[in-house]
């Protein structure tokens, strides 16, 4: 078992940080069933107001998108890139993150990404 353990491993991605709205209640919902998921601890979790090393331009786009930094080559994904390389870092994530890759169906999914982003944006202000 630990060497299907080990193969599953290797193909996941990561590690990434991905810094989330801490104080909207969709988002956390969303963190916590991901975290879960997240057997080999790939992802490290940061809330938008954490004061550590994270590229500015990541932390401009916070409040209108998830954002997954890659700490090994730098690299900012946001949206349905985002979700794609979170799914990536779940066992057997890869059999429907792929969907997220195809050329008109990621801009559809970018759509209805920020389509849930305001709806959850609104929510949070009117608190």
């Amino acid at each position: 078992m630990r060497i299907v353990g080990k193969i599953i491993n290797k193909i996941t991605q990561g590690p990434y940080w991905v810094m989330y709205d801490n104080e909207c209640q969709f988002c956390c919902r969303i963190m916590r069933v991901i975290h879960r998921l997240d057997t080999f601890n790939k992802i490290q979790w940061i809330d938008k107001n954490w004061d550590g090393r994270f590229p500015d331009e990541g932390r401009k786009n916070i409040a209108h998108t998830i954002v997954v930094f890659n700490p090994i080559d730098n690299k900012l994904y946001y949206k349905t890139s985002a979700l794609f390389k979170i799914l990536m870092c779940i066992p057997f994530g890869f059999l429907i993150s792929w969907i997220l890759k195809i050329p008109l169906l990621s801009n559809l999914f970018d759509y209805l990404y920020d389509k849930v982003a305001s709806n959850r944006k609104c929510a949070t202000n009117e608190n």
